[in-house]
């Protein structure tokens, strides 16, 4: 579609110079990004980031979203690039102003991409290392707010947004599901790749493996043999899966639980402290077992195998369990894989990494998945940013000519 306006185009050429300047200067990116990520995740994330800055135009022509005027970004300690494009070079074709408040985890690293970005394009997003206080008082009253991290503090947050338009965007249990009827060599495959993302500190990453029970054996001889050809090494070097952690204190929570289910460890085990480094393992439980499934950001299979679908079914749709639906990825169980839809965004014998896509609405309909929320209302579905601001800002132009 070619856009009317030649502000619209003005917008779109400034885009294009932030597609070119990752290009032409990806290896000052790639030293930018494995300050915290795996370098095979780092590039995996430029080629998502470039993706969906080429898919912009499209996006913007099929949602429509009205012109706005400010947008307030409490950003991620993660995929911190990716999370740039999505929150805010996207947003910069409808919205004036862009607002954006590191984690204090990634501060440094975030502050460093900001300055490459900024200097690929001038973009109209600013950067604000400051308490949550003076980032409330400087963002006002925004149109949007938009919100990663704990559910507990997005609900915090958005008392203070009442009149704003708030997406909040969390994690999920994202549960893996093999069944017999499995490629079994390409599950696993998939299966390592999605735990092993950034040595497993990604929100995506699969906290939990359900196999069933007649393929247990040939799965985890498959499983441990892939990890045991995973490469192990520094954060910053091309081919290692594996490195000591970025975050602080995972490898102290890994210690913990593997302690607690000592007896379950198949496969690995070993943790060292002193350089927060997790070594991948593969924990095996019944079901009578499985206890509550924690997200530890680090490379642990926990797999749990079950007799028939149902009981997958109704243990992922519990009540205690129901508000974290995200993603769930199935392999060989087509009958299950309808049952979850309701709830979940599904991946059939793929990856949720496989079939993410930056313009189009992703996640589940658990609430401390990601919700949207506006005037006290709260709703939880797959979330994308111009189509929510096409919703609600779109309607109110109809009825305020």
């Amino acid at each position: 579609m070619v856009f009317a306006t030649k502000e619209r185009d003005v917008q779109l050429k400034r885009l294009d110079k932030l597609i070119s300047g990752m290009r032409t200067n990806k290896e000052e990116l790639l030293d930018i990004l494995t300050e915290i990520a795996t370098y095979d995740s780092a590039e995996a994330e430029i080629e998502s980031s470039i993706s969906t800055l080429l898919g912009a135009e499209h996006e913007i022509a099929l949602y429509n979203p009205p012109a706005i005027n400010r947008i307030a970004v409490y950003h991620s300690s993660n995929v911190l690039l990716y999370s740039y494009v999505l929150y805010a070079a996207i947003p910069s074709l409808y919205c004036k102003e862009i607002l954006i408040r590191p984690s204090t985890k990634a501060l440094s690293t975030m502050v460093k991409l900001h300055d490459f970005l900024i200097n690929q394009a001038d973009m109209p997003s600013q950067l604000l290392p400051i308490s949550q206080r003076k980032f409330r008082q400087q963002a006002g009253k925004p149109d949007v707010v938009i919100f990663t991290g704990n559910y507990e503090n997005s609900l915090k947050v958005q008392e203070t947004y009442s009149r704003s338009l708030f997406l909040y965007f969390g994690a999920g249990i994202n549960p893996f599901i093999i069944g017999q009827e499995a490629d079994l060599v390409d599950a696993t495959k998939r299966a390592v790749a999605a735990r092993v993302y950034n040595s497993g500190q990604d929100c995506m990453c699969p906290n939990v493996y359900f196999v069933h029970e007649n393929i247990k054996d040939r799965f985890l001889a498959t499983l441990i043999q892939e990890i045991k050809e995973l490469r192990i090494g520094k954060r910053n070097e091309p081919g290692n899966a594996i490195a000591p952690l970025f975050y602080e204190g995972l490898s102290e929570q890994a210690q913990d639980y593997l302690t607690h289910i000592k007896d379950r460890i198949v496969y690995g085990g070993t943790v060292d402290l002193s350089i927060n480094y997790v070594e991948p393992t593969v924990v095996v439980s019944s079901f009578e077992k499985i206890g509550e499934v924690i997200e530890y950001f680090c490379p642990i299979f926990h797999v749990v195998t079950y007799r028939d679908e149902q009981e997958v079914v109704d243990w992922l749709h519990a009540p205690e369990r129901v508000e974290s639906t995200l993603g769930a990825s199935v392999f060989g169980e087509s009958e299950l894989a309808k049952q979850l839809r309701a709830r979940h965004i599904v991946s059939e014998n793929l990856s949720l990494y496989d079939i993410e896509n930056g313009n189009q609405p992703f996640g589940g309909y658990g609430l401390q998945a990601n919700y949207v929320c506006h005037q006290g209302q709260f709703t939880s579905r797959p979330l994308l940013i111009s189509k929510e601001v096409s919703a609600l800002f779109g309607q109110k132009e109809q009825h305020n000519p």
